[in-house]
């Protein structure tokens, strides 16, 4: 289990300066990133795909910055622009797909491999961060159904309430910290991997690294 979550995290890797730093632009790599892109698309939720959408605007973004230049300069290249949109959009949806591909139990071995006080820090900043947004939304709701966004007390917001949460977040750092290291007697135990190898998992894995092998080869 964990040997398998530490080769998603190479084969990432792997993909993600494939897909951004291959230079040598060929039909094989073209097809290869749309087999990858896919594959790490089907691990996305349903609910999670919307994310997806915010590439489009990034990708024309970037070609009309490119295009701009290209003008100015009076050398158009648009197999050059095409191929830049293409590793956008391919970096983008593999780096979204690898947050549920590797997933939690890719986290954990992360977690696991690394020194006791880097993992305190990361526990803590990871349960820090959860409850700042869980925080956010509660204050955002209450000031909804208190202020009238219409009118000038809305830039009472960020003058009252984000410096206050701010230092509520660095006093919840350091009551984390204290809890966690009274509850560890000699070490900080590590994070527990219980998840089950699924069939898909090892299918996308064994096509993920048949398509870097063909590539370098």
């Amino acid at each position: 289990m964990i040997l398998l979550q530490i080769i998603k995290i190479i084969l990432t890797i792997c993909v993600l300066i494939f897909c951004s730093f291959t230079v040598n632009i060929s039909l094989l790599w073209i097809f290869s990133c749309i087999a990858i892109i896919v594959m790490y698309y089907l691990y996305i939720p349903n609910h999670q795909r919307y994310m997806l959408i915010f590439l489009i605007p990034l990708t024309i973004t970037i070609a009309g910055i490119q295009l701009l230049t290209s003008l100015m300069v009076g050398t158009l290249d648009m197999q050059t622009i095409l191929i830049t949109a293409f590793k956008i959009i391919s970096v983008g949806c593999i780096v979204i797909g690898s947050r549920f591909f590797i997933g939690i139990s890719g986290l954990k071995v992360v977690i696991n491999s690394v020194p006791q006080t880097v993992r305190l820090f990361i526990l803590i900043f990871m349960r820090t961060l959860y409850k700042l947004l869980q925080l956010n939304k509660m204050i955002v709701f209450q000031l909804q159904s208190r202020i009238d966004f219409k009118s000038k007390d809305k830039y009472l917001i960020p003058k009252y309430y984000s410096v206050a949460m701010i230092y509520n977040q660095f006093y919840a750092f350091d009551r984390y910290r204290n809890g966690i290291l009274s509850r560890a007697f000699d070490t900080l135990p590590k994070m527990v991997i219980e998840k089950k190898i699924s069939s898909f998992e090892i299918i996308t894995v064994s096509l993920i690294s048949a398509i870097i092998i063909i590539n370098v080869i």
